[in-house]
């Protein structure tokens, strides 16, 4: 697990950027509609009844969430920032974790995804650069086999953005609605 600081700044390519092989389907779980953790989530997040969008009620913090079902080595989890707030520092965490969101008491969850919960074995999470996280923008992101987390914005090439995350065991998406994100949309 990472439990040290991430980088500040994305790693941008500096080479050509390689073609990533397309959203590989592992068994069944692809074929199920990715939605948010319908009850493993922070106090301050109200959801939608498709369990597709989420929105944070107050403060800056207290938003974790997680995917509702596990999510297969390369495929992309799409996001929509559909809100934005002015006055907080900060933006959208995004990242995995090995452990059930089924089996966590969202009682127990802390206020924020990092450092609080990558502190943590089986969390890996890293906060999208501020100027990234504006209203619309759509954030795609992604493992690979070698467990490197991937992210573009909209349809930009993609970046790496963190690595570590141990694959060999099934991964739910965790995103952390915090600062000046205020509301987001799976895609």
């Amino acid at each position: 697990s990472l439990n040290g600081p991430f980088p500040a700044a994305p790693h941008r390519f500096h080479h050509k950027p390689k073609r990533y092989p397309p959203i590989q389907p592992c068994g069944n779980l692809s074929s199920f509609p990715l939605q948010f953790h319908p009850s493993t989530k922070g106090s301050q997040i109200i959801m939608d009844l498709s369990q597709r969008t989420v929105k944070r009620q107050a403060s800056f913090c207290n938003a974790i969430t997680f995917s509702n079902r596990p999510i297969a080595v390369y495929e992309q989890v799409r996001l929509k920032i559909t809100k934005k707030q002015c006055c907080w520092s900060g933006a959208l965490r995004l990242g995995f974790t090995s452990k059930d969101p089924s089996r966590i008491n969202p009682d127990n969850l802390p206020k924020y995804a990092c450092p609080d919960l990558v502190s943590q074995s089986g969390f890996w999470a890293k906060a999208l650069p501020e100027e990234l996280s504006n209203e619309g923008n759509v954030i795609s992101f992604w493992v690979d086999k070698k467990g490197r987390v991937f992210y573009r914005i909209n349809n930009s090439n993609p970046m790496l953005f963190f690595s570590g995350v141990h694959v060999a065991e099934p991964l739910w998406a965790l995103i952390d609605v915090y600062g000046l994100t205020r509301g987001v949309q799976l895609l």
